[in-house]
């Protein structure tokens, strides 16, 4: 099978023929998300899909969000085009459940607590590694239903090129990468990508020929300079510039600047590594209506300060000890026209984690403890445990349990005008899975069933004073199954992806609201010397939008045609929505219609 993202993705659910750690076969992945330190996909015993350079390229994706809506255990819900708020749904818990990060640095709004990933440019991602399933006892809040891990940072290479793509809706895209060395113990990357698009009528209350479009500049830089045998220092900056247009009732339009710094030192002693990081971020958002400013605009603006500090032991054989310490802090400031500030602008966390991996021939563990200490809410303890074990050299089953929570936001604690709980407690879940693994000569496969309740869960309500405040009234039970296949036919790779779950909220029994109880995934490759070809199928059930309104399902295609015209130009033709479907992720917002890109890159 081509070690495309077909077979990564099924990578992880083979443990028993593996080595740890290190001790890998040339063609086997290295993740780091999943425990926070670097291992082979098939000594991972969480359920992890990984999407490299060479997948996102194959598929032509325009952003994360084209490649993780292939991936199982995820939904994408968004208020029109890549560029308007999203949601992403894991094992249909809330986006606010599931922790985004890039380049290591936590990506979460602190005010709203979700991530969006749609204008991080597909052009500068190196890698992704989504981890399903509760993750807290090892990076703390926001993992209830799993991690996504963007990485723009090669390890390796030399290239220079440039790129640029059209399509409908008067979109294009111009980029320019450079990655390799810029010494004998240096390596950098460099990414300059602009973007923009006329879009189109993203909310079907808005008047007819009310486009809503957007345009986005981004620049992404890594260093990494060893300076002995054992030290190792490094550097990553992201800075992005957008305007988005979006639809409230009448035209308005965001415009934000963000960006995130961080650098850190690995200094490594025999079977010792540590790894010291720092990172620095800050987003300044203004809102108004799209008239020239004559209305004013409201403004947000967000910073996060983290340290983190790893070490990982290796000195028993076949095992792994991660012992670290977190500490972030977060302030948040609303100004602008009409708008009245935080009743507090500040908090932070401070935690300590201890993870252990071991192998013991057929059998390996896994274990992990966490302890955040914060200051809205004070202290809490998660924990992970999970035992894989190889019941035949191709058949594995593998089982956890594992707890996990989520902060309250800005927005939850100090809102303005009375609005806030700063009494409010960490929503608060426990899930279990198990999972039976095969892999054989023509097909690789996987089944896991999954359990997860969550408690405490935050709803805003009207009060009898009037305003709406948050609470932990609400409560929900998801059970789910997920079924991976991957197989050949040929030259054309397949992977399938089935899952059927039962998000229910507990107060009435209704169904959780944009999420399906049905999603089904077919993604085809073919690849030779010249050409590469891509499609996708996606078919999403019936969900509803609130407790009356039902939102229809709906199947989906896309296709990429890639051409190699010489050793340095490729060329390549997308089609998005290929049978024009009209259908809804979100009420009174239609999906984008059928659209084509052409795009052609070259590397000097």
């Amino acid at each position: 099978m081509k070690k495309t993202l077909l077979a990564v993705a099924l990578a992880p659910l083979f443990i028993q023929s593996q080595a740890f750690a290190t001790e890998t076969s040339t063609d086997d992945v290295m993740v780091v998300t999943a425990n926070r330190f670097e291992q082979s996909a098939s000594s991972v015993l969480a359920p992890v899909s990984i999407v490299t350079r060479e997948d996102i390229e194959l598929l032509q994706a325009q952003s994360a969000l084209d490649v993780l809506k292939t991936l199982p255990g995820i939904e994408i819900s968004s208020n029109g085009g890549k560029a308007q708020s999203s949601a992403i749904y894991i094992r249909g818990t809330s986006s606010r459940h599931t922790l985004v990060l890039v380049d290591g640095v936590r990506l979460n709004s602190s005010t709203t607590g979700g991530a969006s990933v749609g204008l991080i440019p597909a052009d500068a991602i190196e890698k992704i590694e989504i981890v399903r399933g509760p993750r807290a006892a090892v990076y703390g809040s926001d993992t209830i239903g799993g991690v996504i891990s963007i990485t723009t940072t090669p390890k390796s290479g030399s290239v220079h090129q440039a790129k640029a793509t059209f399509g409908s809706n008067n979109y294009s895209q111009q980029s320019w990468r450079s990655v390799g060395q810029i010494s004998e113990n240096t390596q950098g990357s460099f990414v300059v990508n602009n973007e923009q698009s006329d879009g189109y009528r993203v909310k079907s209350t808005a008047p007819e020929g009310d486009e809503h479009g957007f345009e986005s500049k981004t620049l992404l830089g890594s260093l990494r300079h060893a300076a002995t045998d054992s030290i190792n220092l490094y550097f990553t900056g992201y800075y992005q510039t957008s305007l988005v247009e979006y639809d409230q009732g009448s035209k308005y339009e965001s415009d934000r600047e963000k960006y995130n710094f961080s650098g850190g030192i690995d200094y490594t002693v025999g079977s010792w590594l540590s790894k010291l990081e720092l990172s620095d971020s800050k987003e300044v958002t203004a809102d108004g209506k799209s008239d020239g400013g004559k209305s004013g605009k409201g403004s947000l603006t967000t910073k996060r300060q983290s340290v983190a500090w790893v070490n990982t032991l290796t000195q028993i054989e076949n095992s792994v000890i991660n012992l670290g310490v977190d500490y972030y802090k977060e302030t948040a400031e609303r100004g602008g026209t009409n708008t009245k500030d935080f009743s507090d602008n500040s908090k932070h966390n401070t935690a300590a984690f201890v993870t252990g991996h071991t192998r013991i021939v057929e059998l390996t563990l896994e274990a992990a403890l966490r302890h955040d200490k914060d200051s809205a809410f004070g202290g809490y303890t998660t924990w992970n445990l999970a035992a894989g074990y190889a019941v035949t050299s191709a058949i594995d089953v593998v089982g956890s349990y594992g707890t996990a929570f989520k902060a309250p936001t800005f927005n939850d604690l100090y809102y303005p005008g009375g609005s806030g709980n700063p009494d409010l407690k960490p929503e608060t879940s426990k899930s279990a899975e198990l999972g039976v693994k095969g892999r054989h000569d023509l097909l690789d496969w996987g089944v896991t069933a999954y359990q997860t309740d969550i408690k405490d869960m935050i709803a805003w309500a009207p009060t009898t004073a009037g305003p709406w405040k948050p609470d932990n009234i609400d409560n929900a039970k998801i059970k789910g199954i997920e079924l991976e296949l991957g197989f050949d036919t040929g030259p054309i790779s397949h992977r399938v992806v089935g899952d059927w779950k039962d998000p229910e909220d507990k107060k009435d029994g209704s169904q959780l609201i944009r999420r399906a109880k049905q999603n089904y995934k077919w993604v085809g490759t073919y690849s030779s010397e010249m050409v590469d070809v891509s499609l996708v199928a996606n078919y999403v059930g019936k969900r509803y939008d609130s407790k009356q309104y039902e939102l229809d399902a709906y199947t989906t295609a896309d296709a990429a045609v890639t051409y190699r015209v010489t050793d340095k130009f490729t060329a390549g033709l997308r089609a998005s929505n290929l049978f024009d479907k009209e259908y809804q992720t979100s009420k009174d917002y239609p999906a984008p219609e059928r659209a084509f890109y052409v795009n052609g890159s070259y590397q000097f």
